[in-house]
């Protein structure tokens, strides 16, 4: 409460008090209004040659990817977080499954989107709460260029690897049509060393095949300077065969995704403000089949949301931010005893202030209405300091929660109702510097979150979810940045690197062995590197991550060894430099040194293998 109190007086005191004599120019985009403001840390990420969001997460940041193996579940982890504790927003809206509470990378595509941001610490909240370790958000927009746009890809290799990409973006200054199709295809049957049996042998992956298909489709329209409306959609068909672990027989296991995102919005600019208004309708629907145990499991999920979302200039120095958010979600699966159906609303207040173009500071208050679940009120506050010319110092912090999901609260058997929603705190301190010899940044982050749900064995002969411990996680994040020109040569280095301790401080369970212990496969060590060296119509990219070794067991004395796979690619611009039919010839290797890993006990990856990447543009 001293917090709360503390937080009104700074922001009334602020905003009659606080004046500027310098006026920064004003500038209003309707992309930017599902964006955080300045002062949060950010990282737009290099969409490049990936088409599954886990790519683009392991080469391009220092997350932790935790994977099932090739064709199975992939999960991320930010800042030790659960992968239910990270969102994924698309377009301005949540999109996390109602059910699992969390996205599978492994299908989340890229390939039809414009922008890739990452969200840390307290800016995961401009959209949503439950982001505890942060969010992800993919964006579409338009840029109202007059011409024809269409771009081909192929993208053939190992394990029987065929996938084709192909957009059309056509239009003018006041209308845009965008079209795209995505088709992948997969055999996975690679081959790797069997160490579980007394004599090792190299056996071929079972049962991995995949298929993936994605429309999108996306029209936007300017009826003038002030209004602009937008239609996008996407749908998106998978079917996936799982892979069993090593050494066990396979059990004919399947799985099939389908998921449809639409929405409808129009926005509206003026000098000084801002307005935004989108309805969504979100579809999502799992069968997973089991056919040795006679498993035929089925989930949907239907969802209606709508967000309204403003900004106000008060002055060139001085804005006002405000959302509302209403949603209705329906699920429906053959674990629950009847459909479920949750009313989420919300509503976003944000003030946020510059004093002479050095220091900004942003307020602000989230309170969310969710149905038989209590939820708080969250105190959001970030700073930024640029004192110096190239530098730059920033800090956040804010309350958070995530409320259970459908599974946790209504399985049956094993739902527990009475769950309480997992909250806590999490702040960050940060310094950025941006010079001649590199660009720096470094980040320091803490988060303590109560309630922590897990599954645990109960005494009526079933797993249940339980409010069972308190996990503190603290790290370092390290960042650095380099190009570089000789003549016809360019050469840009980007390496990041994450410490990551996160672990139980407290447990209800008796004699739990997992208190003050690292929590299992979250790694204390992440890191990466990337180089692009291009001279003239030649490119080469080398990409490597380093993953720490990870415990396996919550008291700490079994772990799996760290791994280290890098990838090359070569690109050669076949065409002229400024032709406007371009074509690129690529040749991509994975895991170059054949490096024998596991990310999960017993699910094997890939060796070696290659990918030919066959890339044409043409601009009328």
């Amino acid at each position: 409460m001293k917090i709360f109190l503390t937080l009104i007086f700074l922001f009334f005191s602020f905003m009659f008090f606080g004046q500027s004599d310098t006026l920064p120019e004003v500038q209003i985009e309707a992309s930017k209004i599902n964006l955080p403001s300045q002062t949060y840390k950010t990282i737009e990420l290099p969409i490049g040659n990936n088409g599954n969001l886990s790519d683009v997460l392991k080469k391009n940041s220092s997350l932790y990817l935790k994977s099932y193996g090739i064709g199975n579940l992939t999960s991320v982890s930010i800042r030790g977080a659960k992968a239910s504790q990270t969102q994924l927003v698309w377009n301005g809206f949540t999109i996390n499954s109602p059910t699992l509470g969390q996205n599978d990378l492994a299908i989340s595509s890229v390939s039809l989107v414009d922008n890739v941001s990452l969200f840390l610490g307290a800016s995961s909240l401009v959209n949503s709460s439950g982001g505890l370790g942060g969010a992800i958000q993919l964006m579409n927009k338009p840029d109202f260029t007059k011409g024809v746009n269409l771009f081909v890809s192929k993208k053939m290799g190992s394990f029987g690897i065929d996938n084709t990409l192909l957009k059309v973006k056509a239009g003018n200054h006041k209308w845009q049509s965008f079209s795209g199709i995505s088709k992948k295809h997969a055999d996975n049957n690679f081959k790797y060393r069997n160490f579980l049996k007394k004599e090792p042998s190299i056996v071929r992956q079972q049962n991995s095949q995949s298929d993936q298909i994605e429309f999108s489709q996306n029209v936007y329209f300017n009826h003038s300077l002030k209004h602009q409306f937008s239609f996008k959609s996407n749908f998106l068909a998978s079917q996936r065969y799982l892979p069993p672990i090593m050494g066990v027989k396979t059990r004919g296991e399947h799985q099939e995704d389908k998921a449809l995102k639409t929405m409808l919005d129009w926005s509206y600019k003026s000098e000084h403000y801002f307005q935004q208004m989108a309805i969504g309708y979100f579809y999502d629907y799992l069968n997973y089949i089991d056919t040795a145990s006679a498993i035929d499991s089925k989930v949907s999920t239907n969802s209606i949301k709508y967000y309204y979302k403003g900004k106000y200039y008060i002055t060139d120095y001085i804005q006002l931010k405000g959302g509302v958010n209403l949603s209705k979600i329906t699920a429906q699966s053959s674990g629950f005893e009847s459909n479920k159906q949750q009313f989420r609303n919300s509503i976003f207040l944000e003030y946020q202030q510059i004093f002479k173009g050095k220091m900004s500071y942003t307020l602000g208050l989230r309170k969310e209405i969710i149905t038989n679940i209590s939820t708080p009120v969250i105190p959001i506050v970030a700073f930024k300091w640029n004192k110096w010319k190239k530098s730059k110092l920033f800090a956040s912090a804010a309350k958070n929660y995530r409320t259970p999901t459908f599974n946790d609260l209504y399985w049956k058997p094993g739902g527990n109702i009475n769950l309480l929603p997992e909250n806590g705190l999490i702040t960050e301190l940060g310094f950025q510097n941006k010079n001649k010899i590199a660009n720096i940044e470094i980040t320091a982050y803490y988060s303590l979150i109560k309630n922590w749900i897990q599954w645990l064995p109960s005494d009526k002969g079933y797993w249940q979810p339980q409010n069972i411990k308190k996990v503190a996680s603290k790290g370092i994040e390290f960042s650095l940045a380099k190009k570089i020109k000789i003549k016809a040569i360019k050469l840009a280095l980007k390496s990041n690197y994450n410490l990551v301790l996160s672990t139980n401080k407290s447990t209800v369970v008796n004699n739990d062995a997992s208190v003050g212990k690292q929590l299992i496969y979250v790694p204390k060590n992440v890191a990466n590197i990337f180089m692009n060296v291009t001279y003239k119509k030649l490119s080469l990219q080398y990409n490597q991550t380093y993953n720490g070794s990870v415990f396996i067991d919550a008291a700490n004395k079994t772990y799996m060894p760290y791994y280290a796979p890098a990838s090359i690619y070569f690109n050669w611009k076949i065409t002229k430099q400024k032709a406007k039919n371009n074509a690129n010839l690529g040749l991509k290797i994975e895991n170059i040194y054949n490096e024998e890993y596991q990310i999960m006990a017993n699910r094997p990856m890939p060796g070696r293998y290659y990918m030919i990447v066959l890339k044409i543009e043409s601009k009328r």
